[in-house]
C-alpha cells in the first residue's frame, strides 16, 4: 500500500549556554570524523550507564562474533551466488546479498574489539576509513532511508528542566528520547511523506524538515512542543519525577498529550487498550469527537498528597509553555475531517524477556506500510527500532550524548547543524535479546489507511500469535470500571515496565 504525498497540503498547518559539561568525546555526528572515531562509545554514555548497562552495551552493540553466521555481515564461502536478503526499514524492504564480509567489516570488527575504549590518534590517522565507505556495506537506497530518520539521543548544557537542576537527561532520559525518535519519524511522514529523504530534499521541504526538528530542541517554550523539559513536565504530571525512567505506557500518554496539546502538529494519537485497537475510538478520536482528557484524575492515583505542589508547578511549567488560547484558535481544524492518527500500542510480550511464540507477529509488524518503529530495548535501555533483518532488529540508540543546540533564528540553521540528529551507522540486535515491554507505533493518513491496517494487523493475528488485535468497539462497563477519563489510556502503569528503562 502506497501512502498519498501530502506534503503540500500539509506544510499549510505549520505555523508558527550553559557549558558547565564537558565536549563528549564521540564523533559520531561529525561527517569529517574518521570511520575508527565513529565506531567508539562516547564518554558521556559511558560515565552514565557503567557498570549497570555495560554488560548489555558489550553484549548488543554490535554484531558478536557468534552471530556472525545469521548476521548481515555474513561471507559466503561457496561457489553459488547467494540467495537476495531482505531489510526491512519501516514498512519498506530493501534486497541485499549475503557475500559482503570484505576489507572493511573486517576492520569494523577489530576496530570494535580493540578500540572500544582507546581514544584514535589524532596525528595518525592514515589507516582510518572514509565515512562515505560505511555506505558500501548496505545497499544504497537502505542506507539514504536510513540516514534519513531523525534520531534522538541524550543532550546536555540545555536550560534546567524546572522545577528541578537538570540540565542532561544523560542516564535516565532513553525511555523519552525514543518516544521522541518515534514521533519526530511519524511527523516526518506526516508533513514530508514516506519517500522523503535528506539526499533529495528541495529548499521547501528543508524548512519543513528544520521546523520539525525545531519542535524537539531541549528548551522550554511553545516553539519547542515535543522538548525534553515538556515531556518531563507531563511525566511529572503522571507521577513520575524530573531525573526517573519511563516506562512504555506513560511515554505513550505524554506523546498523546504532546501532540493534542499542539494543534499545528494537525495529527491525532491513539493508544490502545491491552493490545486490542477499537476501530470506532480510533475514528472518533480522528474525527475530534473525543478529547485527550486530563490526567487529574490518574495522578491523584499515583501521587502522595505531598507532592501535590510539585506537580501544580510541573502543571503550571507546561501550561506557559504552550500555545496562548488566541494562537490555538488560529490554527484551522475541520471538525468531523478524518485526521492523520499516530496509533500507540503498548505491551509486554513476556515477564522477563520476549517469549519466542511471539517473535514471528513482532516481525511482521516491521511489513506493515504504515509501521514507524517501536519504542523498547533490552533490559535496563531504551531502544528505537526501526528495521528487520532476519532475527536482528535494526535500532537507533539514545546513549550518546550531543550538546544542545545553540538557539538562533530557524533560517539560520544549516543542514550540518542537525547532523547529530541523524545516525550514519546501522546497529543491530537479535529479537531474543530486547525486552518483552514496547511501544509500537503505526501512522495513518487518511481512513483508507486506517482500514488497511486493520486488515493487515488481523492477517498477521491469524498467520502468528497475536499480539495486537482490532475489534469494532470496547465492551460496555459500569461507570464503576470504566469512566470517561479511560479512553485510549491504560488504566495503570505497570511499576515493572517503568523499571526496564
Amino acid at each position: 500500500m502506497t501512502q498519498p504525498d501530502e506534503s503540500a497540503s500539509c506544510s499549510k498547518e505549520m505555523s508558527v549556554q550553559d557549558n558547565e559539561l564537558p565536549q563528549p568525546q564521540n564523533s559520531n555526528h561529525l561527517s569529517t570524523a574518521p570511520l575508527k572515531d565513529k565506531l567508539l562509545t562516547n564518554s558521556s554514555y559511558l560515565a552514565a550507564e557503567i557498570p549497570l548497562k555495560f554488560g548489555h552495551f558489550m553484549s548488543n552493540l554490535w554484531t558478536s562474533s557468534s552471530e556472525l553466521s545469521s548476521s548481515f555481515f555474513v561471507h559466503n564461502g561457496g561457489q553459488d551466488a547467494p540467495p537476495p536478503q531482505v531489510i526491512w526499514l519501516m514498512g519498506r524492504p530493501y534486497y541485499t546479498t549475503a557475500d559482503k564480509m570484505d576489507r572493511m567489516q573486517l576492520a569494523i570488527l577489530d576496530a570494535q574489539k580493540n578500540d572500544m575504549f582507546k581514544p584514535s590518534p589524532k596525528d595518525n590517522q592514515d589507516d582510518d576509513l572514509s565515512p562515505d565507505t560505511t555506505t558500501l556495506l548496505w545497499p544504497p537506497d537502505f542506507y539514504e532511508d536510513f540516514t534519513s530518520r531523525l534520531w534522538m539521543t541524550y543532550r546536555h548544557n540545555y536550560p534546567p528542566i524546572r522545577p528541578s537542576n537538570h540540565k542532561t537527561d544523560i542516564g535516565w532520559g532513553c525511555m523519552l528520547r525514543s518516544g521522541q525518535s518515534l514521533l519526530s519519524n511519524a511527523l516526518l511522514i506526516h508533513f514530508l511523506s514516506r519517500d522523503w529523504t535528506r539526499q533529495k530534499s528541495g529548499l521547501g521541504n528543508f524548512k519543513i524538515y528544520s521546523r520539525i526538528i525545531h519542535w524537539f530542541f531541549d528548551e522550554l517554550s511553545p516553539r519547542a512542543p515535543f522538548s525534553i523539559h515538556r515531556i518531563a513536565l507531563l511525566g511529572k504530571q503522571l507521577g513520575k519525577n524530573i531525573g526517573e525512567w519511563f516506562g512504555p505506557s506513560t511515554i505513550s500518554q505524554v506523546i498523546q498529550a504532546l501532540v493534542s496539546d499542539y494543534p499545528p502538529a494537525n495529527m491525532s494519537v491513539y493508544i490502545a487498550t491491552d493490545g486490542v485497537i477499537y476501530r470506532n475510538d480510533v475514528y472518533d478520536i480522528a474525527t475530534g469527537k473525543r478529547p485527550r482528557g486530563d490526567f487529574t484524575y490518574l495522578s491523584t492515583r499515583v501521587m502522595p498528597k505531598q507532592d501535590e505542589n510539585g506537580r501544580q508547578e510541573a502543571k503550571h511549567l507546561y501550561e506557559a509553555s504552550s500555545l496562548t488560547p488566541d494562537e490555538m484558535a488560529n490554527v484551522d481544524e475541520s471538525e468531523g475531517d478524518f485526521k492523520p492518527v499516530l496509533i500507540l500500542v503498548a505491551l509486554r510480550l513476556g515477564i522477563d524477556s520476549l517469549h519466542p511464540t511471539y517473535h514471528p507477529a513482532l516481525k511482521a509488524c516491521f511489513e506493515i506500510p504504515s509501521f514507524v518503529g517501536i519504542a523498547g530495548g533490552r533490559p535496563n535501555s531504551s531502544l528505537y527500532f526501526i528495521g528487520l533483518q532476519g532475527d536482528e532488529l535494526i535500532y537507533l540508540d539514545p546513549h550518546f550524548s550531543r550538546p544542545a543546540l545553540e538557539t538562533k533564528s530557524l533560517s539560520d540553521y544549516s543542514k550540518q547543524d542537525f547532523s547529530s540528529y541523524h545516525c550514519t551507522l546501522p546497529r543491530k540486535i537479535n529479537i531474543a535479546n530486547i525486552d518483552p515491554s514496547m511501544l509500537l507505533g503505526f501512522y495513518c493518513r487518511t481512513l483508507s489507511d486506517f482500514n488497511a491496517l486493520c486488515d493487515q494487523l488481523k492477517l498477521v493475528s491469524q498467520m502468528h500469535t497475536p499480539i495486537v488485535t482490532v475489534e469494532q468497539e470496547a465492551p460496555e462497563y459500569d461507570e464503576d470500571v470504566r469512566s470517561e477519563n479511560d479512553f485510549g489510556i491504560m488504566s495503570d502503569e505497570d511499576e515493572e515496565d517503568d523499571d526496564m528503562f
